[in-house]
Order: structure tokens, then sequence, then C-alpha cells
């Protein structure tokens, strides 16, 4: 994978398009006002304010209840006393009816009957005054009482005299006289008393009314005052913290603001020092960022491409479909890679490796792209130049086994051609004499010599031999041409430099050719099948590099087996080359019997010049170049499945529609 910067870690996204701390650039910036601190000193001046009511409510509520006691107590005493009075009066009044009614009837039993219920009713009296005396606190009540007991002797004793006049004497005319003449005053003045004691209790029971409202009214006052003040001075308090807060965020929000404005410009100074290309773009492709790295390396000041498109904004892309793939960045959610991207600088064709991440900006809400890159022109020719080496390497390694596949067939049609050489001496020699023997037939002149040499050619000629053999050398000559011609063939094609852009492919015929190429590697250690799918379409690939791949990955196969088995013959391996047509992709898969790959190495395997091979026999370039061939340049996928003691199988996928494929870096 194409590295984004030559120098230093690579920039973080958040760096890029975010201003830094500013605490890292200005040491002395005020410290900020934190939020649980506005939230303390709020929450202390509502707290003063809220207490005060509550106590103000309280007290408020206190006296009202105070007051309400006393009504209550008051109300509840004088109306007592009130409704005794009353009930008194009431009796004394049924009583003065009966006495009149007692001297105006003349029947014994009636007149009984009245006094009985008389009686009843001054018991009744007896005990309300009772109860009024002990009730009346005031020396004025306890005055009126005394003035109604006063009244009440002489009306009773002038009473009980008509009374016993009429009733024991049977004297009408002096009981009426006494009757009228003593009696009506003294219930007049007895009466007088009782009314003059319930107006009393009724005036005491107005006044007592109204002193409570009057001190209702004055607690109403004192709390709504109360209330006031208390209002008043939590409103000040509060005023006064909330300006002193509005003083102090003011303050620091000035300053603030003074950092983040020398932030943003030490930020702007950092990314413009950053040696990548640094873009940012924004949901709808829009350019936001452009660093001076970008600038020197499309020759496009920032100000002008601010705000456009990036398909837009100058740079010319060599690419078709660069509008969609740009729109295609802007719909994913996950970081790509972008190798080799081809674009116009100064008339001159050139590179890009770019590193496309999505950036949350919770202040926005919004997602925006960082493109972080650099010409990676000059090196990806030297990393062409290097697996071109790598691949002149291997042709190297594999000249002498490849040579001597070629002696052995060479060998046999040499061995043919001068058995051939030899037969058609015989045979010409045994044609000359049959021509001589026809000569002397059509002449008449046919002699017993002339037999005996034909005799002779043809028993020398050993024609039923050469007759049988002739043949079998021919065909075994076409057959070793025919070897030779195919490794030839696939040596031609396996060295071959290929085309830049990819071209359909047989992968079935490419990989048969890079197996016919690596024979002398793992004919000695291992049998090698291959199972391949005829259905499996043509693949969009770079033939060369593949063919690369293939071969490190066969090479690697036979020394994992090398290691088990040894070179001496006396037990092989086996190797399985499968190809499959799958759905999405192709895939390959190279099986071995070897010895596994140890779990201590397995996360390292693909990496640079990391090699579990003794020294001289390995780069630890092979799975790495075989990684980045089929990962960075095909979008698609190596990974390995191993078991120690039994056997690695290495699986490669390549897209059918160049798509990116989910890579594995190990498996188990």
């Amino acid at each position: 994978m194409d590295e984004v910067s030559k120098t230093g870690d690579p920039l973080s996204p958040q760096d890029a398009l975010r201003d830094p701390d500013p605490s890292h650039s200005v040491p002395h910036r005020p410290r900020p006002l934190a939020s649980k601190q506005i939230a303390f000193r709020l929450g202390l001046a509502f707290s003063i304010l809220v207490g005060l009511l509550i106590v103000v409510g309280n007290l408020g509520l206190r006296r009202m209840d105070q007051i309400n006691d006393d009504l209550q107590d008051i109300m509840g005493s004088q109306w007592t006393r009130l409704r005794l009075s009353r009930e008194a009066l009431a009796y004394s009044n049924r009583n003065s009816r009966i006495t009149m009614q007692v001297f105006l009837l003349k029947d014994a039993g009636q007149i009984d009957s009245l006094l009985v219920a008389r009686a009843k009713n001054t018991r009744k009296i007896s005990t309300l005054v009772a109860e009024l005396e002990r009730l009346c606190r005031s020396d004025e009540e306890k005055r009126l009482l005394v003035a109604i007991k006063d009244a009440r002797g002489p009306y009773v004793g002038s009473y009980q005299r008509a009374l016993q006049l009429l009733v024991a004497e049977n004297k009408y005319d002096a009981a009426a006289a006494v009757m009228v003449q003593q009696t009506a005053p003294a219930l007049l003045k007895y009466h007088a008393a009782w009314d003059e004691f319930v107006r009393f209790q009724g005036d005491q029971l107005e006044l007592a009314a109204r002193q409570s409202k009057a001190r209702y009214a004055a607690a109403r006052r004192l709390a709504m005052l109360t209330i006031f003040i208390a209002v008043m001075a939590a409103g000040a308090i509060a005023l006064f913290v909330i300006k002193r807060m509005v003083r102090e965020i003011t303050t620091r929000l000035q300053a603030e603001k003074d950092a983040l404005r020398t932030a943003h410009l030490e930020a702007e100074v950092f990314i413009n020092a950053v040696p990548s290309i640094l873009i940012g773009l924004d949901q709808d492709a829009r350019i936001t960022r452009w660093n001076l790295t970008a600038s020197r390396t499309f020759g496009l000041p920032g100000p002008e491409v601010i705000g456009k498109q990036l398909t837009e904004c100058g740079i010319t892309w060599l690419r078709p479909s660069m509008l969609d793939e740009v729109r295609a960045w802007c719909s994913e959610h996950g970081s790509r890679r972008c190798d080799r991207v081809p674009c116009e600088i100064k008339n001159e064709t050139r590179l890009l490796g770019l590193t496309i991440t999505p950036i949350k900006m919770t202040d926005r809400n919004v997602t925006e792209l960082l493109i972080i890159g650099s010409d990676v022109t000059d090196r990806s020719s030297l990393e062409e130049q290097l697996r071109q080496a790598q691949k002149l390497e291997s042709v190297g390694q594999l000249a002498a086994g490849i040579a001597h596949e070629i002696n052995t067939p060479t060998q046999y049609i040499g061995d043919n051609v001068r058995f051939l050489k030899d037969a058609f001496q015989d045979l010409s020699l045994l044609l000359t004499n049959y021509e001589r023997l026809l000569a002397a037939v059509r002449g008449n002149t046919l002699s017993q010599e002339t037999l005996e040499q034909v005799a002779a050619a043809v028993e020398s000629a050993d024609t039923p031999y050469l007759i049988v053999e002739i043949p079998k050398a021919i065909e075994q000559t076409l057959e070793g041409v025919t070897r030779v011609s195919k490794l030839v063939s696939a040596m031609k094609e396996f060295s071959h430099p290929g085309t830049k852009e990819k071209t359909p492919v047989d992968l079935n015929h490419a990989i048969e050719s890079t197996v016919t190429v690596a024979r002398n590697e793992w004919k000695y250690v291992a049998d090698l099948e291959t199972e391949f799918d005829p259905s499996l379409p043509l693949i969009a690939c770079h033939v060369g590099e593949f063919n690369q791949v293939i071969l490190n990955l066969i090479v690697n196969a036979a020394h994992a087996i090398a290691d088990v088995v040894g070179k001496d013959g006396s037990g092989k391996g086996k190797i399985t080359v499968q190809t499959r047509n799958c759905p999405e992709y192709a895939e390959i898969r190279i099986h071995d019997t070897g010895s596994g790959i140890p779990e201590r190495v397995r996360t390292r395997i693909f990496d640079p010049f990391f090699t579990t091979k003794e020294i001289g026999k390995g780069t630890g370039q092979g799975l790495a170049i075989a990684r980045s061939v089929v990962v960075d340049k095909h979008k698609g996928s190596i990974h390995f499945e191993t078991e120690v003691e039994k056997g690695t199988t290495f699986i490669i996928r390549l897209p059918h529609d160049g798509k990116v494929l989910a890579a594995k870096a190990v498996s188990a």
C-alpha cells in the first residue's frame, strides 16, 4: 500500500480538519468557566431566593394559624355564652307564658301540669346561669349576671306569693293583684336584665369578629411586606451574582476568542507545514481545506479552489469516472485507499496515492471528508522496477531448472534424429539395390549375383525393425519438440513485462504456464495436481504480476514440503492448485502438505523483508509483493489457512467487476 507521507507519523484526520487544542498553543490562556461553576452560582442565588420565600411563607402560615386559633377560641367561647344566654332567655319567656296561663286556668290538673313544666324550665335556667357564671370572664359580664340574679329574686318571690294565694288559699283576686302589682313589674325587670345580657354578648361577638378581621388584615399586610422585602433581597442577590457571572463569562469568552484565533493561525501554520497533500471536502464534494503542499503540488492557490467541486477546481484528472468515484467517497462511511490515481500536472502524467477518511464534525452534526495524499509517481516507478527485478531474479533462479527441463527432451530428440539418420542410410542402400533389381528384371539380365546382393541388403537393413521403430522415433521427437516449445512459451509468457492496464486473462492458462516454469522447483519434492474450473471467466488483471504471485506461492509450497520430506527422493509431498468460479470473485487455492506456519509468526508473514527461511534462501519479499499485487492493484484479497504439521492453503480472490474485497491478514 502506498504511504501517505515519507516523514514522521501520518497526520491524524481530526488534527487536519480541526484546530488543535488551544491549550497546547496558548500556554497562558485563561481557564474557561466550568458549567458546574455556573450551575453552582445560579443554584446558590435561586436557593437563597427560594429559602427566603419558604421562610416568609412559613412565618405567614404560622401567623395565620395563630390568628385562626384565636378566632376559633374567641368565636367559640363568645358564641357559647351568647347561645346559653339566649336559651336561658327562651326558657324564661316560656315560664312567663306558663305564669299567665296558670292564673287564667281554673282546672287544678292543668295548673299542676303547667307548674311541673315551669319547674323543669326553672331548673334548666338555673343550670344555664351556672354555666354562664363559669364561662364569664369580664367584670361587665359578671355584673350583668348579678343584675339578672337580683332581678330574678323579686320576680320569683312575688310569683310564689301570688301562686300561694291562688292555689293554697284560692284567693284569685288577691293573687291577681300581686301578679299585676309585683310580679309583672319584676318580670319586666328580669327580662330586661336578660335582654341586656344577650345584647352585650352579641356586641362582644361582633367586636371579637372585627378585632379578628383587623388582626388578619395586619398579618396579611405584614406577610406581603415581608415577601416583598424577601423577593427584593433575593432579586438583588441574584442580580449581583448574574452580573458577576456575565462579566466573568464575557471576559473569558473574549479570552477564548483570542486564544482560538491564535490557535487557528497556529493550526494553519501546522497544516501548511505538513509535507502531505491535505484536502477537506464537505458532503457535496466541495473543497473546504487546501494546504500549502496541495497548492504547490497542483499549482493552484487555496483561495481559488475553496468552495469548488474537487473535479472542477482546475485539476486535470485522467480517469473518465473520477466524478462518480468522488461521489462514492462521499456516500461511504469507512476509510478507503486509492492508489495510483492519474492526473496531469504541468503537462506531465503523475500518480497520486490518496487516503479518504470520513470525519464526524460534532459541532455542526455533519460528516466531512479528509483526503491525505502524496505524489507516488517516482515510487510507483521504483516499485515496478523492483517487481520486474524480482521477476528476473526468479527467472534467474529458475534458469538452471528450466535448462534441465529443456535438456532432457533435447537429448532424446538428438538420439532419435541420429537413429533416423542411420535408418535412412540403411533404407537408402536397400532402395539402391531394389532399383538395380528392377532394372535387371526389365532388361532380362537378372542374375543370381544380383539376387544375392539384394537379399544381403534387405537382411542388413532389418526392415521389420525399422518399420516398427521409425514411427516411434518420429513420435518421440515431436513430443520432445512440443515439450521444449511449451517450456519456451511458458517462459516467454512468465517473463513478459505485461501492460500498464489490466487485460482479460485466462487464469487457468496463466497458472498452468507458471506451474510449467516452476516444475524443476517442485518435481523432486512433491507431486503437483491442478483442479481447474472450466467455467472460470476471463478476469481483468495484470498477467505478469499475477504469474509472479502464483510462482512465489508454488515455490514457497515446494520449500515448505522440502523441509519435511527432504530432497533425497525417499518421499514426496503434494501441492494442489485449484480454481473456482464464485458469484462475486474468482478463487485460487494453493495447498501444500508442508509443516504449516507457526502461530507466533502468522501475523507477520505479509510484512516486507520478513522470512522464516535460512539466510541466503529467502528475501522476505515474496508474500509482501503478493499481497501488494492482489490487494492494492487488483482490489482482491489474500489470506491463508494453516495447521501445524499438516500444511497450509493460500487463498486468492480476485473480483469479477473490480469491486474491493475485504482483505484478510491471517486465518487459523
